[in-house]
Parts: structure tokens; C-alpha cells; sequence
């Protein structure tokens, strides 16, 4: 694993975030995970104030697609390990393998989609608007920031797959030259905490409102 920091140029690498990033990026990147969590308690807490709900079959059809994105965020964490929990960006080797075939930040879209889901169950869509906007801003940071420390680890190879794969949306077509093993433990093990915090959610936004 290597550290988003260097021994030459430490001081400006501090400022302005790995391989360049602007620290906001960096800011965004360290804290991603409790913007998430605001965002889906923005949503509880719109939809106990204006006491709202969905129909059942809204409320199974978004939880089933809260749990294909739990899912996917398990496959794609299965290929790089605790290290997506750090709070710098850290990588022995570059992956692109299994959904990093697809797309460049799989985990990043698993949690988008799982937050939007989520906000889809308060009824209301100004709420899912206001968390598109919030996860939005913040994960474009965390990815900026990710994506400066990688082009710095891994130069060359990591512009040509940066070329050939997108950024968010997975493209049609697998990226031929794939690298990495998946392994069910290590995204279990990255992936614990949410597997806790979801049923929670799922009682929460069912029984408020």
C-alpha cells in the first residue's frame, strides 16, 4: 500500500491534496462517509416533519434496489479490501477487474444509488433532488481526489484505463486489459458497517411518517 503523501513536497501535497487535488477534494474525500449518512437523515427527518410514505410495493421495489447496490458495493470492495475505508487513498496495484471493468468508481455509484433509493422512500422529491445534490458535490470531490493520487502512483497505465473506462456510468463495453482477484471476505470486511446501518434504515423509513 502507498500513501497519498510523498517525502518530497510534502508540505504542498498537504495543501492541495494528492497528486494536486484541491484540499476541498481532500476535505470531502476524508468525510464522505458522514455526508452520506446526512443525506439519508435529511430524508427521515423531511419525512417525519411532513409525515409522508410511499406504497408498499414503492417501498419493496426502492429497498430491492438498495440492496443491488449493497451488493455491488460488496463486489466492487471485494477487489480492493479495507483499503476504500482509509482516509488517504492507498493502492499496492491497480485494479481493474470485476465492476472496475464497468467503471471507474463502482463503490462510489453503489453509494450514490443507495442514498437516492433511500431518499425515493420519503415520498417526496424535492428530497431526492436535495441528496442527488449533496452526494453529488461531495463524491465528485472524494473522486478528484482519489483520481489525482492514482495518476500520480500509476502514471501511463492509469490515463489509458482512465480513457477507456467512464468515470461513473458503467460503459457497455469491459475493459480488456483486467487486473485484480475478488475476494468475498475483504468486501465483507470493508462493507460491515453498512450491512449493520441498512436494516436500520429499512425499519426507520418504514414505521416514520
Amino acid at each position: 500500500m502507498m500513501s497519498a503523501e510523498r517525502k518530497t513536497g510534502k508540505a504542498a501535497t498537504v495543501a492541495t491534496g494528492a497528486g494536486g487535488a484541491p484540499a476541498v477534494a481532500r476535505f470531502f474525500y476524508l468525510t464522505r462517509g458522514l455526508w452520506n449518512l446526512a443525506a439519508v437523515g435529511l430524508a427521515l427527518a423531511v419525512k417525519a416533519v411532513a409525515d409522508s410514505s410511499v406504497p408498499p410495493w414503492a417501498f419493496g421495489l426502492l429497498g430491492a434496489v438498495v440492496l443491488a447496490a449493497q451488493a455491488w458495493r460488496i463486489w466492487a470492495a471485494g477487489f480492493v479490501g479495507r483499503a476504500a475505508r482509509g482516509g488517504q487513498p492507498a493502492a499496492g496495484a491497480m485494479v481493474t477487474a470485476g465492476p472496475y471493468a464497468l467503471v471507474r468508481n463502482p463503490m462510489y455509484l453503489g453509494t450514490v444509488t443507495g442514498v437516492l433509493a433511500f431518499a425515493g422512500m420519503s415520498g417526496l422529491w424535492p428530497v431526492v433532488l436535495a441528496d442527488g445534490f449533496i452526494v453529488g458535490v461531495v463524491l465528485a470531490g472524494a473522486v478528484a481526489h482519489e483520481e489525482a493520487f492514482l495518476a500520480g502512483r500509476f502514471g501511463e497505465t492509469y490515463r489509458r484505463y482512465r480513457q477507456a473506462v467512464p468515470r461513473f456510468l458503467p460503459a457497455l463495453r469491459i475493459y480488456s486489459d483486467r487486473r485484480g482477484r475478488f475476494r468475498l471476505a475483504d468486501g465483507l470486511a470493508n462493507e460491515t458497517s453498512s450491512v449493520v446501518f441498512l436494516p436500520l434504515f429499512f425499519v426507520l423509513f418504514w414505521f416514520i411518517g
